[in-house]
């Protein structure tokens, strides 16, 4: 008989399925990694697929023939976490994580990271800049780095393709990912310093030895323009590349009416993205990809009003940036023979940001208006303040790894420099300019071990030994009257581990328990007049208990975690205005103020009701609680704030999605996800209020084409993301004679509903 060439493919991600079973009467083969076949059979000749997890299909053969076969079970029943020390089943990890694969992603309608928040139980975002950059995970986590907010050291850890990309979350866009891993709890065993809360792992689709490409157009209400693709390429035998872009623009949900002019674009966003993927496997032992990444965000920022209105109307007669540039690569090699395995990572990035905005949220016309009654031309100064800082961090690491069975042994090395010029109202109105660089320095070595006790009992145990130096040196001058020099170093040992122990009662159900205790370096204060004793603060650590369960089953899967975890010498980062009539005028302040504790639950489950309708949904409750602690709210007044929850931490979070359709026809999903009230900051005792949000999306899959109208936020609410407490508005009191600047809440939003069409072609 002449040969049948084919691939089979995964029919919503479009990956190739290894192990699929081929037959056609005695003659019978298996797909290899890559998807391909070869059958020796006529053309014509009847031939069946069949795969665990997928519906069996009879087609007739012929010579390059694609074959697509449509998953009956879940998905997370097959997937594997990467980003760990070593890769393992979902189903036999030990830890709180949460996996969101490929199909999960195509289903948001959306383009970055943020569209996927609602996914994950116990998880927050601060707004503040024109994507988010500052996760919180259990309570734990910054909301800002503005100029002088202290080293770039985040207790949530962001990496994209082995980069480090902490506190730089702009760049998280969803294109051509394979899935995301959000690890819950202290990661720093694994991942050091920067994972005192968890870990954010975007992992993006790898190169294949088969071509394959697809294009993706979406429009949307407020001028939302995206346009996506992805090509796939082998080179010979040994190489393949993969190279995926992403374009998209929109006019960011604002409308700026200062003076006579209407602006509908002052809050805009305008990103791009190219990212290229080289695989290079020359034997089945060896295997290296070159990941080379570029991302330009020229966005705007205007997204407060004195009056906070939900009109989303602004008042700013200045421009606000947020932009960013990032230039990255990683390279990962690995060589694995029998029980040895070997992995080298080299990564390094390059980041350009610039963060400027209109302090004052208003113009002189808007300041005219009763109750301010301002006038320059009586006051003899304008209320004006605009804030601006340029940032440029290069960020360089290495980690190689060995394992010999259950055993792994490894090294990391990260070297940080950042440097930032900023201009405006700074360290509390004390500087009118000033510069800063911070060079940050990691070398750690770790091991783990993982074994087999009895037949249903495994125990894991790694450790992680630490040494972090950061040097800081900054200038800055009032009008070109020249402040204190400052330079400061300072150097941390520390230690990180965890200890699991793992019950399997059968094949689909694993039962867990865990401590681990994780860390976050201390740092620098940074303004120059502080005494020396009062710059530096202290490493924080964390003990976390953790108990869980997963359960698989053929149409079902569940995972159910709790956990209680104590902070000691707990970081408290404070702000506090210093001048009246100056909304710039802030002092940032950390130090090791107090303890605290958190406890909670976290579910995550599914429900395949029938080929073509499943369930998923999750659940987070939290409990989080800050000790008492004093500080200097203004110039000559000290509170006490604390004994109470922790900032950006609501005590439930909830998702629920409904999703219908098959390979063919029609598909619709239906998603409410929500978030209780939560306090915007540890400075004072504003929150948020509870909200809910309805997103849904219906569409028609044809041959290689899909189209679907989607919506986002469908009702329309307006939902609090970043809160601020302070005297910004200059109320005029005839009794006075004078302006007074009362403190009051001040909030922005999240994006308002929006809909659009998305167009997807698959070459």
């Amino acid at each position: 008989y002449p040969q049948i060439t084919g691939t089979v493919i995964d029919a919503e991600t479009n990956k190739p399925l290894s192990g699929v079973n081929i037959t056609s009467g005695n003659f019978g083969t298996a797909s290899d990694n890559d998807g391909r076949f070869t059958l020796d059979v006529p053309s014509g000749e009847k031939v069946t697929f069949s795969h665990i997890g997928y519906s069996i299909i009879s087609t007739n053969a012929f010579d390059g023939m694609i074959v697509k076969l449509t998953d009956i079970i879940l998905q997370s029943q097959e997937i594997v976490v990467r980003a760990g020390l070593k890769e393992e089943s979902l189903q036999r990890s030990t830890a709180s994580v949460t996996v969101i694969d490929a199909i999960s992603i195509k289903r948001t309608d959306g383009s970055h990271f943020h569209d996927v928040i609602g996914f994950i139980p116990n998880f927050n975002a601060a707004g503040g800049t024109s994507r988010p950059r500052y996760f919180q995970i259990r309570g734990i986590g910054e909301r800002s780095h503005y100029f002088a907010e202290g080293p770039p050291n985040f207790s949530v850890g962001f990496v994209m393709d082995d980069i480090d990309l902490s506190g730089m979350g702009m760049a998280g866009f969803l294109y051509d990912l394979e899935q995301i891993e959000v690890f819950k709890g202290p990661q720093s065993a694994i991942y050091g310093p920067n994972a005192l809360a968890g870990l954010i792992s975007m992992r993006s689709q790898e190169p294949s030895h088969s071509y394959d490409a697809y294009i993706r157009f979406s429009f949307g209400s407020d001028n939302i323009q995206r346009f996506n693709g992805m090509y796939n390429v082998p080179l010979g035998e040994s190489f393949a590349l993969r190279i995926t872009f992403g374009l998209d623009t929109g006019d960011g949900f604002r409308t700026n009416k200062s003076l006579e002019e209407i602006r509908k674009n002052t809050n805009g966003r305008k990103e791009n993205i190219i990212r290229e993927k080289l695989l290079f496997t020359p034997n089945k032992n060896f295997r290296a990809v070159l990941t080379i990444f570029k991302a330009k965000l020229d966005n705007k920022y205007d997204a407060w009003a004195p009056d906070n209105n939900k009109d989303l109307f602004t008042y700013t007669n200045q421009k606000g940036i947020d932009s960013q540039a990032t230039d990255a690569f990683s390279l990962r090699t690995n060589y694995s023979q029998n029980k040895l395995n070997t992995t080298l990572i080299v990564s390094q990035s390059e980041t350009d940001l610039v963060h400027a905005y209109d302090g004052d949220w208003g113009n002189d016309n808007y300041w005219l208006q009763p109750p301010y009654y301002f006038d320059p031309n009586v006051t003899y100064w304008n209320y004006e303040f605009y804030d601006s800082t340029a940032r440029n961090r290069l960020n360089k690491t290495i980690e190689g790894r060995v394992s010999y069975g259950d055993i792994v042994v490894g090294y990391y090395i990260k070297s940080l420099k950042e440097k930032d010029d900023a201009s405006g109202w700074l360290y509390g109105g004390d500087a009118s300019s000033a510069t800063s660089q911070f060079d940050f320095n990691v070398s750690a070595v770790y091991t783990q071990i993982e074994k087999k006790l009895f037949n249903e009992f495994v125990l894991l145990a790694n450790i992680r030994k630490e040494t972090n130096t950061i040097k800081y040196e900054g200038k800055a001058n009032y009008y070109g009257e020249p402040l204190d020099f400052v330079s400061f170093n300072v150097k941390h040992n520390l230690w990180g581990g965890k200890f699991a122990l793992q019950y399997f009662t059968n094949d689909n159900l694993n039962l867990y328990a865990g401590v681990s205790r994780g860390y976050k370096a201390g740092g620098v204060n940074q303004h120059p007049s502080l005494a020396s004793e009062n710059r530096p603060y202290n490493p924080e650590f964390m003990t976390n208990f953790e108990i869980g369960l997963r359960r698989y089953a053929e149409k079902s899967t569940l995972h159910l975690s709790a956990f209680l975890a104590k902070r000691i010498d707990q970081q408290v980062s404070i702000s506090s205005q210093q001048q009246e009539g100056d909304p710039n005028s802030f002092v940032f302040y950390t130090s090791n103020a107090t303890t605290g504790s958190l406890n909670g639950l976290e579910l995550e489950g599914s429900f395949q009701l029938s080929s073509a309708l499943s369930f998923t949904g999750s659940l987070g409750l939290l409990n989080t609680h800050v000790n008492a602690f004093a500080f200097e709210s203004d110039s000559d007044v000290t509170s006490t704030l604390g004994d109470r929850s922790a900032a950006h931490a609501p005590e439930y979070s909830f998702n629920i999605a409904v999703d219908f359709g098959q390979n063919e026809g029609i598909f619709a999903r239906v998603e409410l996800s929500g978030k209780d009230k939560f306090y915007f900051s540890d400075s004072h005792n504003e929150m948020s209020n509870p909200y809910q949000l309805l997103n849904g999306h219906i569409g028609y899959n044809f041959g290689n084409w899909s189209v679907k109208i989607w919506g986002r936020n469908i009702l329309d609410i307006r939902y609090e993301i970043r809160g601020f407490y302070f005297g910004l508005e200059p109320i005029w009191n005839d009794e006075l004679q004078d302006h007074e600047y009362p403190d009051k809440k001040y909030v922005s939003y999240g994006d308002p509903e929006h809909f659009g069409v998305t167009v997807d072609y698959n070459f």
